[in-house]
């Protein structure tokens, strides 16, 4: 993972910082780290080499990303967005703002990470830092951050989206489905740039997230604005039952599944419905495809914060996504153990088969 970088230097210090966030328990700060190989000196030489080093994180990601789209063969790649609480103004990225699964106004660093997930394991491989206004702005916030002008320089693309078209615009990867939150991006410009990308996708939006009916406009009756709530429960009357088997040492659940067809218009709301654009399957599998969102949650709870996911202390835009890109390849090692793990324990001339 770390051959892209120039000087043998940077690759032993990128070894380091792994294996630190690999072994210690505590909190992966520089600190902590360094204590492994040295103390203040390393302390130096490590931070110098997250917030300063000048070596590019997108090859690693790259690299990252194809090793593991091999191994995992992943159904979906879901955007999971993560907050991390912050008591300062200084780390790049924080501010004030409303968090929806908080149900509050906080002081937080707020990012979006790029999951490859199947039903068994999940990694991340990309990443992007949310910057409100004032972070974008010429001027003291984003010269003491070294915000590059490349960030911010288009704003009409969200950022769950960036990082998802990334994958396939630079890196070249084969299109998955997309699972994201669409409660708080404005969903019509989510919904606009993975369409024009021509990739699948199952948003979480808000009951209120306003919606015309297909019908109306097939049939040339008066357009009229409905939020999805309004349509979901019109709808229900066709519904049915969908099952899928829990996790292991866990029962199998149920909901009740309805689908209609819609245009998407702007709007927000409450979290309770899923939009995709996945019209030609059936009802259940867009279901059990969204439902991976949990696959990644359970891994970010699981390894992605004993990886350090959530530990990144410095103040510069490179250093965040340095941090959090070796964060990846420590999660990945562990993910990629486990898979390997398992294909050894598989009794010789079994077959294996995925419904």
């Amino acid at each position: 993972m770390l051959m892209s970088l120039p000087r043998r230097d940077q690759r032993k210090n990128g070894e380091l910082y792994i294996s630190g966030l690999l072994s210690l328990t505590s909190r992966k700060s520089m600190r902590s780290i360094a204590s492994m190989a040295g103390g203040s000196a390393a302390e130096q030489r490590l931070h110098h080499f997250i917030s300063k080093s000048p070596w590019d994180w997108v090859p690693v990601r790259k690299a990252l990303a194809a090793d593991l789209d091999q191994a995992l063969d992943p159904l979906v790649w879901v955007v999971k967005p993560m907050v991390v609480l912050k008591a300062g103004e200084h780390t790049v990225g924080v501010t004030e703002s409303f968090v929806p699964e908080l149900g509050r106004i906080v002081n937080s660093q707020r990012s979006y990470g790029v999951w490859m997930a199947n039903d068994h394991y999940s990694a991340p491989v990309n990443s992007r830092l949310r910057l409100s206004g004032k972070w974008l702005a010429e001027g003291e916030h984003r010269r003491r951050a070294e915000i590059p002008d490349w960030a911010g320089a288009d704003e009409a693309v969200p950022p769950a989206a960036a990082a998802v078209l990334e994958l396939t615009r630079e890196w070249g990867l084969r299109p998955r489905p997309v699972i994201a939150e669409a409660r708080e991006e404005e969903a019509g410009a989510v919904v606009r740039h993975l369409s024009a990308a021509k990739i699948p996708f199952v948003l979480r939006i808000g009951g209120a997230t306003r919606l015309i009916p297909w019908s109306a406009l097939r049939e040339g009756r008066t357009i009229r604005l409905m939020t999805a709530q309004h349509l979901a429960e019109g709808a229900g009357l066709g519904g049915r039952p969908v099952r899928w088997a829990g996790r292991a040492g866990q029962a199998g659940r149920s909901a009740f599944v309805t689908s209609t067809d819609v245009v998407l218009s702007p709007g927000s709301g409450s979290p309770t419905l899923r939009l995709s654009n996945m019209n030609e399957v059936p009802s259940a599998f867009v279901v059990r495809l969204g439902r991976l969102s949990e696959r990644v949650d359970q891994d970010f709870a699981e390894i992605g914060t004993k990886v350090g996911a959530m530990d990144f202390e410095g103040r510069t835009f490179g250093g965040w996504h340095r941090h959090t890109t070796l964060s990846a390849v420590a999660h990945a090692i562990v993910t990629l153990s486990a898979v390997r793990d398992q294909a050894v324990e598989l009794p010789s001339g079994d077959h294996l088969q995925i419904a």
